[in-house]
């Protein structure tokens, strides 16, 4: 893999790269892939687009991250499970001042998840950030294999849910996605950054894209070029969201 911007090189440590900016300070960090015509998924989820790059880059972030932020929808879509890291990734997180496990906060109005799918049977408890209006029987029942908090009254306040990871020492929050809770990250303002990998693939029509929901009010969002890397002719850009 090399660099693009902001200086050009080969040979990039992947994880020095996306460590910039990143690991002393924390952020709300986005990830997706995309094919070149903009599609998110292809045959229906988002692995049909990953490339060698891609599975690096993501890996990297993982290890970089205090916890995996995914919407309900993308949790069932994607089958989502624990994350269960190798010894050379914890020993790695480890030597990086991060806690060896990284746990899962899945965003949820209507706690329409599993309680016996894999999504709970990780190292440690998924975390399920959900809002009072929520069914107190679904509550109880995934109470009893997640910590369920909750962020809001009739609706998940993405600001809350921030700060009640935040208040649990998870500062680097990686977002999975899905399309619709990144829409909504970015319309609340709560998104940093997006890293964006462009698979080069035409999909055609038919696949959403990397934002769906309700439309936004204002003008469009600005965002800024941070880095910029190449392989196999995929991208892999990190862009700061301006607010």
């Amino acid at each position: 893999m090399r660099a693009l911007l902001p200086e050009p090189a080969d040979d990039v440590d992947v994880h020095e790269y996306y460590a910039r900016e990143w690991l002393d300070t924390g952020a709300v960090r986005v990830d997706f892939v995309s094919s070149l015509d903009g599609a998110a998924t292809a045959g229906g989820v988002s692995r049909g687009l990953q490339t060698r790059g891609d599975n690096r880059v993501f890996a990297a972030m993982r290890d970089l991250a205090d916890v995996v932020l995914v919407g309900a929808g993308t949790a069932r879509t994607e089958r989502y499970a624990g994350i269960r890291l190798s010894d050379r990734r914890r020993s790695w997180r480890r030597d990086a001042g991060l806690d060896v496990e990284l746990p899962t906060a899945v965003l949820t109005r209507h706690l329409e998840l599993d309680p016996d799918s894999p999504l709970f049977t990780g190292p440690v408890r998924t975390i399920v950030l959900t809002c009072a209006a929520s069914d107190p029987d679904r509550r109880a029942e995934l109470q009893r294999v997640a910590d369920v908090v909750l962020v809001g009254d009739d609706a998940v306040d993405l600001h809350a849910a921030r700060g009640a990871l935040e208040d649990r020492g998870l500062r680097r929050i990686l977002c999975e996605g899905g399309p619709t809770l990144f829409g909504e990250l970015c319309a609340a303002g709560v998104a940093d950054e997006l890293c964006l990998s462009v698979s080069p693939l035409v999909v055609g029509p038919g696949p959403g894209r990397i934002v769906a929901g309700g439309a936004w009010d204002g003008p469009p969002g600005r965002v800024e070029l941070v880095h910029l890397l190449e392989e196999d002719s995929a991208l892999f850009g990190r862009y700061r969201l301006i607010r």
